[in-house]
């Protein structure tokens, strides 16, 4: 055997990883299909089912369950692996199919444990809130990714057997799967790096494509000085025309408020009640709406805002998460994609479906960003996204906006807010509400205009805004700015 073939350097990475995690405490848990690899330590049970947990099965516990374990079950049929784990307890599980490219998956979809004869007494696991884990690589100086946490593209025709094969050579869990994309996401063992991972992945035969689950951190707030007028809530919740997808923390609407809803998901928990803990969500969702307008804004109709969760509580979300909000906002009928977020990090697999919602008929306005690097942001950067720079409340360009050859428009970026984004209600700015604002007028327009493509709504706006900085396109202004007048010739009032 080569030491250069992919089953060597995938043996000899693994053997390096579970080294690295031996050395330190805590437990170690994968799953592929109806096979189970455990180690722990003197670990609590509550500890391992939490890295359970981890790997999307729900689990829930009898407290009187928990005791100290000690377990390295290399490579078990989960039954057996659960027994020689939970007895002398009672469980109970549960399964689900995972779709994909390579045939259905039996998965361990929930894990109950009590005493036994007492399935009553099994309650979910302490949690403080679910956070991603996140990593920057071993040096720290990474792009930003879920830690080990991998995203895979197979070639067309492998079977199932090869793929199970691959997963237990790098000891590795399969969490999901997005069958339209044929993207696969897996988790390795501890003390894995996802990057190099990745690296060593796209050598072998059956991978067509991989890359770490990068993620993105939701921009600071901005809080702004005095106030300016806001819009009272729309009361008319059943405005009619296309819905604006936003992706973003949520929606948690304050007392008083409500909006045009065309529907609520949660990407990071589906199934999960919607919330909103950082409320940047629930503020983009109120201009997308058109329930809050920004500083010198003229009235404007309303736009049905479906309202999908891809954050976590820390302001973080993966490419996984942001790729199945995606596909359930086509799937949805959602014609506009508003994302208020961006990334410096370019990923294929967010480029592609980006792409793919464009050629679903979807409209994608993205934030050029807060930092005025001049740097590219994706998905703003991405071909034919309409990427969105911000101006101040006096009309010009706001300070902290980012500029270059991407923008596209610049829109209105300073509003008034009945609710805080990790912090009191009042008055915040960034490139975030312009994109949500340009969001919410070309749905408005869309409505008007349903049988548009993409190219045709992005080229009405382009034509409908008032040219600014230099003659023609320049990066502070892109094609121009979306002020009073543009709206007007946008949207025209009915005569």
């Amino acid at each position: 055997m080569s030491l250069f073939d992919p089953l060597s350097r995938s043996l000899w990475w693994w053997v390096g990883a579970l080294l690295a995690a031996a050395a330190a405490p805590g437990a170690d848990v994968s799953l592929r299909g109806g096979r189970m690899s455990i180690r722990a330590s003197g670990e609590r049970l509550s500890t391992v089912l939490g890295e359970i947990e981890r790997l999307g099965v729900r689990v829930t516990m009898a407290p009187e369950a928990d005791r100290m374990v000690t377990l390295h079950l290399p490579d078990r049929e989960v039954g057996a692996a659960l027994a020689a784990l939970l007895e002398p307890m009672d469980w109970i599980v549960t399964w689900r199919v995972l779709e994909g490219p390579v045939g259905p998956v039996q998965r361990l979809d929930e894990i109950r444990v009590f005493p036994r004869g007492r399935p009553e007494s099994a309650r979910p696991l302490p949690a403080a809130g679910w956070t991603n884990a996140v990593s920057r690589g071993p040096d720290g100086r990474g792009p930003l990714h879920v830690d080990r946490e991998v995203l895979l593209t197979l070639h067309c025709g492998v079977p199932l057997r090869e793929f199970m094969a691959f997963l237990s050579r790098w000891d590795a869990s399969l969490l999901d799967a997005l069958p339209r994309w044929g993207v696969y996401r897996i988790r390795l063992p501890r003390g894995a790096d996802a990057l190099s991972a990745a690296a060593e992945m796209r050598r072998d035969a059956i991978v067509r494509g991989a890359e770490a689950n990068y993620a993105i951190r939701l921009p600071d707030a901005m809080a702004a000085p005095a106030a300016v007028p806001v819009a009272s809530g729309v009361s008319d919740t059943t405005a009619p025309g296309p819905a604006v997808a936003v992706l973003d923390t949520g929606l948690s609407l304050p007392p008083g408020w409500t909006i045009p809803l065309a529907g609520a998901y949660d990407a990071t928990q589906p199934g999960a009640a919607m919330t909103d803990p950082v409320g940047h969500g629930t503020q983009m969702a109120l201009v997308a709406a058109g329930s809050v307008l920004p500083a010198q804004t003229p009235p404007t109709g309303a736009a049905p805002v479906l309202a999908i969760r891809t954050f976590d509580a820390a302001g973080v979300t993966s490419n996984f998460d942001l790729l199945r909000a995606i596909q359930y906002s086509a799937d949805s009928g959602a014609r506009v994609l508003s994302l208020s977020w961006g990334t410096e990090t370019e990923s294929a697999f967010f480029r592609d479906a980006v792409a793919d919602a464009q050629s679903r008929g979807m409209v994608v306005v993205a934030a050029a960003g807060n930092e005025p690097s001049g740097r590219p942001q994706y998905p703003a950067a991405y071909p034919g996204v309409i990427a969105v720079t911000g101006l101040g409340a006096d009309g010009r360009a706001w300070e902290l906006s980012n500029y270059g050859d991407f923008v596209v428009v610049a829109a209105p970026a300073v509003a008034q807010f009945p609710i805080g984004y990790n912090g009191p209600p009042g008055r915040y700015a960034g490139t975030s509400t312009a994109t949500a604002y340009t969001a919410s007028l070309i749905a408005q327009w869309l409505a008007r205009h349903p049988d548009a493509t993409p190219q045709q709504a992005s080229e009405a706006l382009v034509s409908a805004l008032t040219d600014a900085g230099e003659p023609g396109r320049d990066p502070r202004y892109g094609y121009g700015v979306l002020d009073a007048a543009a709206v007007l010739r946008l949207l025209p009032p009915a005569p």
